[in-house]
């Protein structure tokens, strides 16, 4: 029994982190993410009390094929509904994060509970198929309602609308689906497509995050001056973090495990303020803005702050391996953070020496025909 409590906490959030992990510009709050975890406990014992009340007046068949999943939909999305006007609230890909981790904490405690009425003999299997099935299917849904909102926020014209109607119905309807085939299919089969269920969920949740990344990574390249194209040859489009640090290994290596992960910040930060403007942008509504340009100012601070840390002499060898800050490249890495393209980090470094050992040749000469220029000038005044 107490390694099946395990299993029916561990499971469900260690999906959590992993859909918090593909955020690589992290720009939701930990904070926030933790009031959703809350709201998530509250959604379940209030949905524990009225489906206890509508289950007496339509029985409990018709409880868990259609009502229940309408219920506890709506519950799980209250917090989202708040969140949505908030300046953590960036974009959708927020919305999907915050949406899962309500739904995580909510399919936490219904596993307990079913936990709490299995046998020791059955305990340990059942909160294992929950733990994979029901729990991701709890999750997706509320994400795909936080996706809605997302677009309802940011989005124009009736496409707003339609999209949380869509996102509300999706949810609904992947929980009214699952419900129904729990029930309706035989044994072993039920267990097999629920789990097809709640992964597939996760996948599709996975994908709306992946191409919300794409969208910011519009973002910065409008915002921060990215409008140029960046070539294979001069940036590794990354979609993992831990590609990053190929990138900026040779920090590591001269100056250490600390200053490495201070510019990692840096680059960070800069992606986040990006994202952060272009949301003070769309948003219309007069106090969401001024907060956002609080949260803009904010980032800022913090990005000088880590400027002083990493140091004049570290700053120095960075730039002096990567192109020019005005180019922007701190921007760019940045920006490449949720890209599809994959180029290996040893090519990135031989392009840019490439092109700086261009740029000096280039300035050598333009130094050597202005020396020849000024000489030729003497002589003629001489000669005169």
């Amino acid at each position: 029994m107490i390694l099946a409590a395990i299993v029916a906490i561990a499971i469900p959030l260690v999906f959590l982190f992993i859909v918090r992990w593909l955020d690589l510009y992290a720009s939701g709050s930990f904070k926030v993410l933790l009031i959703c975890l809350g709201s998530g406990v509250a959604a379940f014992f209030l949905a524990l009390a009225i489906n206890t009340f509508v289950g007496a007046i339509i029985g409990f068949s018709l409880l868990v094929v259609v009502a229940a999943p309408i219920i506890e939909e709506i519950l799980k999305s209250l917090v989202l509904i708040y969140l949505v006007r908030r300046p953590s609230f960036t974009y959708f890909v927020d919305g999907a994060i915050y949406g899962f981790a309500a739904g995580t904490a909510f399919a936490v405690l219904e596993n307990l509970l079913y936990l709490g009425r299995a046998s020791a003999g059955e305990a340990l299997f059942l909160i294992l198929g929950r733990a994979l099935s029901t729990s991701l299917m709890h999750g997706s849904a509320s994400a795909l309602v936080g996706i809605a909102l997302g677009r309802l926020r940011y989005g124009r014209g009736p496409t707003r609308i339609l999209s949380l109607v869509l996102g509300w119905a999706a949810a609904m309807l992947l929980h009214i689906f699952f419900n129904n085939a729990l029930t309706a299919l035989p044994g072993s089969l039920s267990v097999m497509a629920a789990v097809l269920l709640g992964l597939g969920g996760v996948g599709i949740v996975a994908a709306f995050i992946f191409w919300g990344l794409r969208q910011e990574r519009r973002w910065l390249k409008e915002i921060l001056g990215l409008g140029v194209g960046v070539s294979a040859q001069e940036s590794a489009v990354v979609q993992q973090m831990a590609e990053l640090e190929v990138l900026l290994a040779p920090v590591g290596q001269r100056f250490g495990e600390e200053k490495r992960k201070q510019v990692e910040a840096f680059l960070k930060l800069q992606a986040q303020l990006g994202i952060k403007r272009k949301a003070q942008e769309m948003t219309r509504e007069e106090k969401p803005r001024r907060e956002l340009a609080d949260q803009v100012a904010a980032l800022r601070t913090e990005m000088d702050g880590l400027r002083r840390q990493v140091g004049v002499y570290c700053m120095s060898y960075v730039r002096s391996i990567l192109p020019p800050e005005t180019e922007p490249i701190w921007l760019r890495l940045g920006a490449t953070l949720a890209g599809k393209e994959t180029t290996t980090g040893p090519s990135l470094w031989i392009a840019i020496g490439e092109k700086i050992d261009k740029e000096k040749g280039q300035k050598s000469e333009v130094r050597s025909q202005e020396a020849e220029a000024s000489r030729r000038e003497g002589d003629g005044q001489g000669g005169f």
